[in-house]
């Protein structure tokens, strides 16, 4: 009989020892608007799976430490996090019910291809060496001119190399003499409804250079116009909410 009592008692023990060592995960769940996302299904594949339907835009599941895949369902939004759970404690990771960034980037891929493969698989004949040759001229004319004027082609050379070698000091001195390009950024973001991408704002401003419009970024964000959100492998910009109320008065 006491056999029996030990053997309950030690069965017991390592049926409640695991939830010594679990982890809480908790978060807020946010929609495109930073605002609370309602009515969420939440799962994530533990042992065995859970899901929990967030109803007022918060979850919480109780883990063992070990890598997880938590996803996160509206009727028109669908995320993917890994989630790595090392020990045991209470941790707070918030979702962000934000449209995937793969369709963008590869977009921007496409606009990256070069126009003329296609013009490169049909028979144009003689055409594109006659044209090719004109610019070849036009091109080795202007060389022979400015080396002429010049003596050489190093003072250009000098020029640009002189232009990309700026410092980030000399890039914020300029960006502070032209104010006018913040006020830009900020109308193009309110007429893309308040959102977009880094690189969306970066092909609308095409007369800056990217490191031009990085800072412009974040000098919004530091002044508190903006909220910028890392998803993927870039960003997403957002008019922030008290901006928003503030025009439309």
């Amino acid at each position: 009989m006491n056999i029996l009592k030990i053997m309950v008692f030690i069965a017991t023990i390592l049926l409640i020892l695991p939830l010594f060592e679990a982890a809480t995960l908790k978060g807020t769940i946010y929609d495109s608007n930073l605002e609370l996302e309602n009515n969420v299904f939440v799962q994530i594949n533990s042992t065995p799976a859970q899901q929990y339907l967030a109803k007022e835009g918060t979850y919480l599941f109780e883990l063992l430490p070990g890598t997880y895949l938590l996803t996160a369902n509206t009727q028109t939004t669908r995320i993917r996090e890994i989630i790595e759970i090392k020990e045991e404690g209470s941790f707070i990771y918030d979702l962000f019910m934000l449209p995937s960034l793969e369709e963008e980037e590869q977009l921007w891929q496409d606009t990256q291809e070069n126009p003329l493969a296609s013009l490169e698989e049909t028979d144009y004949g003689i055409w594109p060496y006659l044209v090719a040759g004109i610019f070849f001229a036009i091109a080795l004319i202007r060389i022979i001119y400015y080396r002429r004027k010049y003596g050489s082609v190093s003072f250009f050379r000098k020029k640009i190399k002189a232009e990309s070698a700026k410092s980030l000091d000399e890039v914020k001195a300029e960006l502070a003499q032209e104010p006018a390009y913040f006020d830009q950024a900020l109308d193009i973001i309110h007429k893309h409804e308040g959102r977009m991408t880094q690189k969306e704002l970066r092909r609308e401003m095409n007369f800056l250079s990217e490191a031009k419009v990085s800072l412009i970024v974040a000098e919004l964000e530091h002044r508190g116009k903006i909220e910028k959100i890392k998803k993927g492998r870039g960003n997403l910009i957002f008019i922030r909410n008290n901006e928003i109320k503030t025009e439309s008065k």
